[in-house]
């Protein structure tokens, strides 16, 4: 059977928790880092376990996550794309998580190795709760591995809103 990718997991099928367990698990890089500037507090989750911790919390409360690609860019570097897509799925409080998504991806011997996301952050507080939302990625970022060296650090950096 053919390895699981990122592709799987942005591919518009409606899968099931352990459908995307499975996937991320496969498509992961092991320096792999999950990025995304435009939350209040920005988000840089690093290394594959704290990425997958954070594709566990995305998927505790939207269980049934899917996306539908829009369009892929490619850009100068062919490990590197940008795709724009929709997606989010009903959510365990009853509610719906709508969200539209920009992101950059770079892949490395074929896994998720930089996702740096672009979305609406208002959404994702109101499916998740702000105040849930930001305490689940704190303990993430936690667990943060060191900045792997394969990795170039971001050469934009923010000061904190808050």
């Amino acid at each position: 059977m053919a390895r699981k990718t990122i592709g799987d997991a942005f591919g518009g099928k409606v899968t099931t928790l352990e459908e995307q367990r499975a996937i991320w698990a496969e498509a992961l890089h092991e320096d792999a880092i999950w990025e995304s500037p435009v939350f209040e507090r920005p988000i840089q989750v690093i290394g594959r376990q704290a990425t997958g911790r954070f594709f566990e919390l995305l998927l505790s409360v939207v269980p049934q996550f899917s996306t539908t690609l829009v369009a892929a860019y490619p850009t100068r570097d062919p490990d590197t794309t940008i795709i724009e897509s929709h997606g989010g799925g009903p959510t365990v409080d009853g509610g719906r998580y709508t969200q539209r998504y920009f992101s950059l991806i770079t892949q490395k011997d074929g896994l998720a190795f930089r996702m740096r996301e672009y979305c609406n952050p208002f959404q994702t507080y109101k499916a998740y709760g702000k105040a849930r939302w930001e305490a689940a990625v704190d303990e993430i970022m936690r667990g943060n591995a060191p900045w792997p060296a394969s990795q170039a650090p971001d050469p934009i950096s923010l000061p904190p809103t808050v």
